[in-house]
């Protein structure tokens, strides 16, 4: 494969100003997402030089190099200044997986400096996410229906609200019992806690049982929590990226303490729609799948480019698009969704395509396994339930569930 121009520049800034790397040379390349070129240089070229020589030197050598290429932050350094200024090389990294939107963006447009990973195996219990870039697209009413066909399948599953800012699971499902506390209690004492002080909310706190009528399995709701002002001022003030105990996050330490608590076989989380953190929490740290409802019109599409432009870098995750609620189940509005279907499936293949590296082993497997349309209609008894499942449409989620179930 041609090599990347973004690894040659490197190389060739490293070959001319990089003479002794035990002299405290070094440099750090890296692109920002609008494609400017951020260089950080320490070398002993520049001794003697003043700062705008050294930039005009740098800049003769980018135009020749990469003609097109506009620098952006230039930091020019000997190793005397670097040391004075406490300077020093960026530090290697030991969370290799990203967490946030940032990361993610900042690892699409700088592919050259990500390490191939093997692919690791999916967790246990498997997380898939249910996430949407826009809102209005049955997200909510389609994780319901997929947990309860679960659970006539005979599987114990854990539905978890992650839809923080505009939660509704507790009351979608018909609960046993409604939880004292939900995960935003949860999460919030875990926070800000002092190290030597026990949380109060217990994990055998934050969940209920929902009715799910002839089922052979188990659901498990997860309320985000009770609505009030308190509740409002807790999510205000969470992090979904906080650290615990040094190596953990608010995910991982839920995650593990409902495995061993419950010990589903499945967690399904209702994700926040859109760019934000607990969006990214639900598909970036959590799901080992996702599930993306989309309206197909411009607006999403919109939306699933830049998604996905974004997700390249994720090799682990598996996703399946659905498009709902379709109002047009004629031909012609089929073929809609199925262009809209086809692009996003091109999309995906021409980001692998250009990426620096690519291995069999090692690319992301996004809608690749997808060998038929998800389609779900829009359904007027959605429209004027009070809460689900809804035994008269669960036709319209067997799919989905079918593929959730093939691979717990």
């Amino acid at each position: 494969m041609e090599e990347n121009w973004q690894v040659l520049l490197k190389q060739n800034i490293v070959n001319k100003y990089i003479q002794n790397p035990n002299a405290k040379e070094w440099v750090d390349v890296n692109f920002s997402t609008s494609g400017l070129l951020n260089l950080t240089l320490v070398s002993n070229n520049f001794f003697g030089l003043s700062i705008p020589q050294r930039k005009e030197e740098i800049s003769n050598l980018l135009k020749s190099e990469v003609p097109h290429l506009s620098p952006g932050f230039l930091s020019l350094y000997t190793p005397k200044e670097a040391k004075s200024l406490n300077i020093s090389p960026p530090q290697i990294s030991d969370r290799l997986s990203p967490i946030t939107w940032q990361d993610l963006a900042n690892q699409a447009a700088n592919p050259q400096d990500q390490p191939q990973l093997p692919q690791q195996e999916p967790s246990i219990p498997r997380t898939v996410t249910f996430y949407s870039f826009k809102g209005g697209v049955g997200r909510t009413t389609a994780l319901t229906h997929v947990a309860s066909i679960l659970a006539m399948g005979g599987h114990k599953v854990v539905a978890i609200d992650l839809d923080l800012e505009a939660p509704g699971l507790s009351t979608a499902f018909k609960l046993k019992q409604q939880p004292k506390y939900g995960i935003v209690d949860y999460f919030y004492e875990r926070s800000y806690l002092p190290d030597e002080v026990d949380p109060s909310v217990l994990i055998t706190e934050i969940f209920g049982e929902a009715k799910i009528p002839n089922a052979t399995g188990r659901v498990f709701v997860v309320p985000a929590g009770y609505l009030s002002l308190d509740y409002m001022s807790k999510v205000d003030d969470l992090y979904a990226t906080t650290v615990i105990d040094g190596n953990q996050n608010l995910w991982s330490i839920f995650k593990q303490e409902i495995q061993e608590q419950l010990k589903p076989d499945i967690l399904l989380i209702d994700s926040r729609n859109g760019i934000n953190q607990w969006g990214a929490l639900s598909l970036i740290q959590a799901a080992d799948e996702a599930i993306i409802f989309l309206f197909p019109n411009e607006q999403n599409k919109q939306g699933m480019e830049l998604l996905l432009k974004s997700l390249q870098s994720l090799k682990n995750l598996s996703i399946n698009f659905v498009f709902s609620p379709v109002p047009d189940l004629t031909k012609s509005g089929l073929d809609k969704v199925k262009n809209l279907w086809f692009f996003l499936l091109e999309s995906i293949q021409n980001q692998k395509d250009e990426k620096y590296e690519t291995d069999s082993n090692t690319t992301n497997n996004i809608s690749e396994n997808n060998d038929e349309l998800l389609v779900v209609p829009y359904l007027v008894p959605i429209a004027f339930a009070d809460s689900y499942p809804i035994p008269e449409i669960q036709d319209y989620y067997s799919k989905i569930a079918n593929l959730i179930d093939a691979k717990i």
